[in-house]
């Protein structure tokens, strides 16, 4: 499976920003996010996150 950033969004629907790639990750694990998409977040760069905008720009950069 390919992860979009739709797979993305949805994981982190509801998450409290700004936060860092372990609040991304922990926050999927949550939702119960495919393994795909753990994965992926995983590979995000160490940054703070400030908004949505933020993880789609670095989601572009590790696709």
């Amino acid at each position: 499976m390919s992860v979009s950033a739709i797979d993305i969004s949805r994981s982190l629907s509801g998450i409290d920003f700004p936060t860092n790639k372990e609040g991304l990750v922990n926050h999927a694990r949550d939702k119960k996010a495919n393994k795909e998409v753990i994965d992926t977040l995983q590979q995000m760069p160490e940054r703070e996150y400030g908004n949505m905008a933020d993880v789609e720009h670095a989601f572009g950069e590790v696709r």
